[in-house]
């Protein structure tokens, strides 16, 4: 099963119910990033579908990626997330970039995407919720 073919309404039943409880989940990280869209797993879905040039970073541990992470994402842990590491994939600062870790507990995407922002990318989106709704939706994974 790929993205493409997730019935788009199971995802935004989910994803709705998943939001009306987010806000009773401790959090370590922000829900959202000023500069920042953030998005839940429906609209990173219509995301790629929408955009195939569409740059994915996943910042998280080389062990946690391995594991599974989303279609074409690309690693870069936050704490390697600067000009230069960016600039290698991202060719411009018009283009799209979804930023996503393992989901608030972990803050690591609010990290790599606010450094983007600050270095004046102008389309970021932040999946705040990351893998733990990615997984508890079981959507794909590839390892």
């Amino acid at each position: 099963m790929t993205v493409r073919s997730i019935p788009k309404a199971l995802l935004f039943a989910f994803s709705f119910a998943l939001f009306a409880v987010a806000p009773a989940l401790a959090q370590d990280a922000p829900m959202s990033i000023d500069g920042a869209k953030t998005v839940n797993a429906q609209q990173v879905i219509e995301l790629i579908e929408k955009n195939p040039g569409i740059v994915i970073l996943d910042n998280r541990q080389p062990a946690d990626f391995g594991a599974g992470h989303i279609e074409g994402a690309v690693r870069l842990l936050d704490t390697d997330t600067n000009a230069q590491s960016l600039a290698a994939h991202i060719k411009s600062k018009d283009d799209m970039v979804l930023f996503y870790c393992n989901g608030l507990k972990c803050g690591r995407a609010a990290k790599a995407a606010k450094v983007a922002i600050d270095l004046g990318y102008r389309k970021v989106h932040y999946y705040a919720l990351g893998m733990d709704e990615w997984r508890a939706a079981g959507l794909p994974l590839v390892k």
